[in-house]
């Protein structure tokens, strides 16, 4: 072969491989990439991303290949659950899904997830705010799947997101999300600097956990179960009770996360220092007392997928049936549910609000930081990154717990204002 033809298919091949490829779907280019991302919309009559139409989107970070699709199903989760509230709204759900044993294509079809964009680049964190920043009316922010407490993991070969490294280009978002927007975090020890650090740069309230963030899937009785606590008499083949209709599990639709109730052990190391129980929401910014926290914290909710589906047409029993589910835990049996049920009624009506859900030590909260840092060996030479295993976190014991009470007193008030809005 003439040596020309070969510098010019080297070349070719270069720009491909190493250049960010906004392509159609259907484009067969394929050569080289060290990953993608895929763009869908969820139940959407348009082929189209529409920048000016309310939008509610949905991250679904990478399995690392070594996880199933259970990221991908608690995203299609609270899809479903934004479809139904709101049909004329936009979900969009961003992932590079990267599960075990097959391709994101198949992925995205099997949860009859149109894909209307594919970019053959990896998903690191300045493209996510680029694709987020494409949109003018953001309703919701909503993540699933692996996180440090410092990082979500959000692409292939662990491309990573921390808000704090892009705190300014958070700011430039602000305007781009409605005045009573909110995000979620799903995923582990999230809300020890990550959903702080996204409530700062959004101002927006932003939900995380303080331990790991387990799998749930729903059962007979209408509760969700952890994987530890699944009862084989209890399995449900469909959906019954978290949507307007009944809806099929092999949709993905059975399928959520929620925080353990268990201190968090595993990968970067044992927090016996402490934890809490339920997903704690934060609003770290300027708080002018005018109810948007509240509110965003309330509307988020009505999202989650539940005992029921609540709307903004729901009695406040309803609703409190849902925030009950929030913030409760569930075991093998009801008892350790119903414990923390009664806990904060009980503490509401004795005033003092104390009530400690979590079994040891519960972390001291307030809507910017849950008092708590994270502490870890490093390594001396090459990465600087902490030594995994070696991490546990300094704090001080809560001898006197308000935290689930005050969250449930928060998201009361913040439904009796978006009915009243």
């Amino acid at each position: 072969m003439n040596i020309n033809i070969i510098l010019i298919l080297m070349i070719l091949i270069f720009n491909i491989s190493c250049k960010p490829n906004h392509l159609n779907v259907h484009s067969k280019v394929d050569l080289f990439r060290s990953g993608e991302y895929r763009i869908g919309l969820y139940k959407n009559s348009s082929e189209q991303l529409d920048p000016q139409k309310i939008t509610h989107i949905i991250v679904v970070g990478s399995a690392v290949k070594e996880d199933s699709d259970q990221f991908f199903q608690s995203g299609v989760s609270r899809a479903q659950r934004y479809k139904e509230l709101w049909p004329d709204h936009q979900i969009v759900l961003m992932s590079s899904p990267d599960v075990k044993g097959t391709s994101d294509e198949r992925v995205f079809d099997k949860y009859n997830i149109a894909v209307v964009k594919r970019v053959f680049q990896k998903f690191t964190a300045p493209l996510l705010l680029n694709e987020i920043g494409e949109f003018e009316k953001i309703a919701s922010l909503d993540f699933y799947g692996h996180a440090s407490p410092w990082a979500m993991i959000i692409g292939k070969s662990s491309a990573a997101f921390d808000p704090s490294a892009h705190i300014e280009a958070l700011k430039q978002l602000r305007p781009k999300f409605l005045p009573d927007a909110y995000a979620t975090l799903n995923g582990c020890n999230t809300g020890f600097y990550l959903a702080p650090d996204l409530s700062r740069g959004l101002a927006l309230p932003v939900s995380g956990s303080l331990t790991s963030s387990m799998f749930e899937r729903i059962e007979s009785d209408g509760f969700w179960y952890k994987e530890e606590d699944w009862n084989e008499r209890g399995y449900v083949l469909s959906n019954r009770f978290s949507y307007k209709t009944n809806q099929s599990c092999s949709d993905g639709l059975c399928t959520r996360m929620k925080s353990s109730r268990a201190n968090y052990s595993s990968f970067w190391g044992t927090f016996s220092e402490g934890g809490l129980s339920f997903d704690k929401f934060f609003c770290n910014y300027e708080n002018n007392n005018d109810g948007k926290c509240e509110r965003g914290m309330a509307l988020s909710l009505l999202s989650f997928p539940s005992k029921h589906p609540v709307n903004l047409d729901s009695n406040k029993d309803d609703y409190k049936e849902v925030v009950y589910d929030w913030l409760c835990s569930t075991g093998k049996g009801m008892s350790y549910f119903r414990k923390c049920v009664y806990g904060i009624q009980d503490a509401i009506a004795r005033g003092d609000l104390v009530y400690q859900s979590h079994p040891t030590n519960e972390l001291n909260c307030d809507f910017h930081s849950c008092h708590a840092k994270v502490i870890c060996k490093y390594k001396t030479t090459g990465d600087d990154g902490p030594i995994p295993g070696s991490c546990n976190i300094e704090t001080v014991p809560n001898i006197a717990a308000k935290n689930v009470a005050t969250e449930y007193l928060s998201l009361m008030k913040g439904f009796v204002s978006i009915k009243t809005q």
